[in-house]
Parts: structure tokens; C-alpha cells; sequence
């Protein structure tokens, strides 16, 4: 079941959606890596991910949250890429918070087959 959380002036979805995350790390490519929100809004996400510790304060990441038909109602799953600021790290949750530097009805669709 599908719980909504609203303390912070959006409804924060608390639902479990597969993310990818660009991450610049001096002196090697872009790292890109994966992670699953544990909350979800307009403005944010949590997203818990393996590597949490390579994020700062502040960071700038890319990010892709990928949304499943039975979430969406669409015929296919679909991606929707944006960016956001990393605005906690969070040790004891092994993920970071991240604000969205545009809503998340803004973010580009991406298709997938």
C-alpha cells in the first residue's frame, strides 16, 4: 500500500522507485549509480543508495527516477530525468536527500522498452 507523508508542504510519496544518480568524481568519468527512493515529491526525494558517502553537501547530481506501469497506468515504464542538490547525507539511512532543482512534473521523459 501506497502511504503519503505531508509535513513539508508537498505530499511525499513513500513508495519504493529505482533511480540512477551521476555523481563527478575527480579524475574518473562520471560515476553513475543506483539507488530506490524511499520518498518522493514535487520538490525531493530520499534515495538510498550503496554509495551515499561519496555525496557532499551541495553536490550536484543528474537523476533518473524510473516509474513502473502499475504506478503510472502507461503502457510502458517510464524514466523522468532531472537535477537536484544533495541537501543531507544521511549515515544511519545509508542515502542521501536530494531537492530538485525543478518539480518533478518538469523532469524530461524518457521511454523505455
Amino acid at each position: 500500500m501506497m502511504k503519503i507523508h505531508d509535513q513539508r508542504g508537498r505530499p511525499r510519496v513513500r513508495k519504493n522507485f529505482q533511480v540512477t544518480l551521476r555523481k563527478r568524481v575527480p579524475g574518473i568519468p562520471d560515476a553513475l549509480l543506483r539507488g530506490n527512493t524511499l520518498d518522493v515529491s514535487q520538490s525531493g526525494a530520499f534515495i538510498k543508495t550503496e554509495k551515499w558517502w561519496l555525496f557532499e553537501l551541495n553536490d550536484l547530481t543528474e537523476l533518473t527516477i524510473f516509474f513502473p506501469t502499475d504506478f503510472t497506468g502507461l503502457d510502458a515504464p517510464i524514466g523522468l530525468q532531472g537535477s537536484g542538490i544533495v541537501r543531507k547525507v544521511d549515515p544511519l539511512r545509508e542515502g542521501i536527500a536530494v531537492e530538485f532543482i525543478n518539480e518533478l512534473k518538469q523532469f524530461r521523459p524518457m521511454t523505455m522498452s
